[in-house]
């Protein structure tokens, strides 16, 4: 009898090491993949070649909600960015998912598969592909914050995004980033910036007057431009 106690005895406590493994196992699963300050989004963004590492950040705290969306929790896609047919016959990982998008100045929701990837650098290595191939404007104006937000208008494919504010989500992002990210001459370097887009004629009338209203917003005037 105690024979048959003990191996019963064991019995439990291996099924009870098995539970708390597979509790434990779905737990770590049920965690945000990887939680980023826009900080370390920067640091990392700034050691890839052909971007505006600042605009980049800027983008994707608007695409991900300051890293908090779903998509960015579940698949590391900083961006929104696709996974289409050619993507996903070549075998490479992708999440289905519904999106929010504007036609025709209609908001529709759509089931869309995006892009998954295993770390931060590993996204923001094919984000730099991506600008390179689609965005060969923002590439030329990438000395500029606000020539590269332009340029994301105009790509190879059309724009980036379908919403038409586009621009002035990324100029709202520009203008709360700066202060953390770059530095105590951040007013002059959005300033410098955006003289410099003018300069080389990239922005639209539109642009300009979104660009100039985000400034004053911040206490920088342009007016002795």
């Amino acid at each position: 009898m105690s024979l048959g106690r003990g191996k019963s005895r064991e019995s439990l406590i291996k099924c009870s090491l098995l539970t708390a493994f597979l509790i434990f196992f779905a737990l770590i699963h049920a965690l945000p993949a990887y939680a980023v300050s826009a900080e370390e989004f920067y640091r990392n963004a700034l050691q890839v070649n052909g971007i505006n590492a600042f605009a980049a950040t800027c983008q994707s705290a608007h695409e991900t909600g300051f890293w908090t969306s779903s998509l960015w929790k579940k698949a590391l896609n900083g961006a929104g960015l696709k996974a289409d047919k050619n993507w996903r016959k070549a075998g490479r990982p992708s999440i289905k998912k519904s999106t929010r998008e504007e036609v025709k100045g209609r908001t529709v929701y759509r089931e869309a598969y995006f892009r998954a990837y295993s770390s931060l650098s590993d996204f923001l290595t094919d984000y730099g592909r991506k600008i390179a191939g689609d965005y060969p404007l923002a590439v030329k104006n990438k000395d500029t914050m606000w020539g590269y937000f332009s340029s994301l208008q105009k790509g190879r494919l059309g724009s980036w995004a379908t919403t038409q504010r586009y621009f002035e989500h990324m100029a709202d992002k520009a203008v709360r980033l700066a202060p953390k990210l770059l530095g105590i001459e951040w007013r002059a370097q959005l300033l410098k910036e955006y003289q410099q887009a003018r300069a080389k004629g990239l922005l639209s009338q539109k642009e300009i007057q979104i660009v100039e209203k985000k400034l004053a917003s911040v206490g920088i005037s342009v007016s002795a431009r």
